[in-house]
């Protein structure tokens, strides 16, 4: 018995051997295939490198041959006696196999000439029998043509990655994507910060200020936005807008050249004297509250009557009877003593430095900016 069992264990070892060799062989294959569509696709698509190529040919080679090995290629006890066999032995192994656990005269014999008979067994047929390297004729054809290909490819990526060869171009890289923002000024202002910027697109504009020059005033974007102050964000297609500026009247209403709006003319008496052409009587306005007082003029002497709220206007210094009017500075808006004008320009180049330093601009400081443009 223990003859047998050493006859079999030689057999088994041998037909190990041969299925490792076999594994490793169709591993080998397989990793060459995996190898060269991997390095196929760096080249076309123009990614990966020569490493990324290696190692999943590598690792497929491995993971395959393991596989294939424990669940298909291991030899059983049955493999190996059915391998005996085809020595063409008078006694088979296969019935030494079968009665290895009957104990009878008949067993017993045949398994002792079964077992004589394969110990009598020349090595040269042993070999010819259990031989090591059993893949096919179209296996190792495809395993040599695959292990060619897989290298060739191989270097092939690695030569155009280093610039040696060219890519192929299949595959043309996304091209970033720039868009132009421009903040123009017809007349009236102009623009602080800067007005013409190009950006990625996606990107945040940097903040612009849209300021008044004397005698105007900020009136909204072209795009409806209302505050002098605009940061645009996420811009993803080419932007241009307009400030758009109003001029301030003389008398508030009225034009550059002393004309009175269409909004008020209805209300101005063609009959009243020109302002600017008075002899001495200061001409007052309807439409305010009755009284007296005394009118003065920048220049002559002169009187006037009238009634309204608003003040007459006129170009004589004299004293009379008629309703005058008074008014307060209406730039001393702040504590009703501070003027505007006196800490603008602080406040002013305090918000510039803000802005250009890609900060945002405090609520109150931007809103102290507004109610001044707002009140010229």
């Amino acid at each position: 018995m223990d003859k047998k069992q050493d006859l079999l264990q030689t057999y088994k070892k041998r037909m190990i051997a041969t299925a490792i060799v076999s594994s490793v062989g169709f591993g080998v294959m397989i990793g060459a295939g995996a190898a060269f569509l991997t390095a196929f696709l760096c080249w076309l698509l123009s990614f990966g490198s020569i490493w990324l190529t290696v190692g999943i040919g590598i690792g497929a080679a491995l993971v395959s041959g393991v596989l294939l090995y424990f669940l298909r290629l291991r030899p059983t006890e049955q493999d190996v006696v059915r391998q005996i066999d085809r020595m063409g032995l008078e006694e088979r192994a296969v019935t030494m196999a079968e009665l290895r656990d009957v104990d009878t005269p008949m067993a017993r014999l045949q398994r002792s000439d079964a077992t004589t008979q394969i110990g009598g067994v020349s090595p040269r047929q042993v070999k010819k029998t259990f031989r090591l390297y059993t893949l096919p004729k179209g296996a190792s054809a495809a395993l040599g043509i695959l292990l060619v290909a897989a290298i060739g490819m191989t270097t092939v990526t690695g030569l155009t990655q280093a610039g040696i060869i060219p890519d192929p171009g299949i595959v043309t890289p996304e091209q970033e994507k720039f868009v132009t923002v421009s903040y123009l000024v017809e007349e009236g202002g102009e623009i602080e910060g800067e007005a013409d910027q190009i950006l990625t697109s996606g990107e945040d504009a940097t903040p612009v200020v849209a300021v008044a020059e004397d005698g105007w005033t900020f009136v909204r974007w072209s795009d409806g936005g209302k505050t002098t102050q605009r940061t645009d964000r996420g811009i993803t297609a080419d932007l241009t807008v307009t400030a758009i500026f109003e001029e301030i009247g003389e008398d508030g209403d009225g034009d550059e050249d002393g004309s009175i709006s269409d909004d008020v003319e209805g209300d101005y008496d063609q009959n009243a004297p020109d302002p600017d052409e008075n002899d001495g009587s200061g001409a007052s306005g309807d439409g305010g509250d009755s009284g007296e007082g005394d009118g003065d003029g920048s220049t002559g002497e002169g009187s006037g009557e009238g009634s309204g709220g608003q003040e007459g206007e006129g170009q004589g210094d004299g004293q009379g009877e008629g309703a005058g009017g008074g008014w307060s500075d209406s730039n001393q808006i702040i504590d009703g003593s501070t003027d505007y004008r006196d800490v603008f320009d602080t406040y002013y180049d305090m918000a510039m430095e803000i802005i250009k330093n890609g900060g945002e601009l405090p609520q109150e400081l931007r809103e102290f900016i507004e109610k001044y443009f707002g009140s010229l």
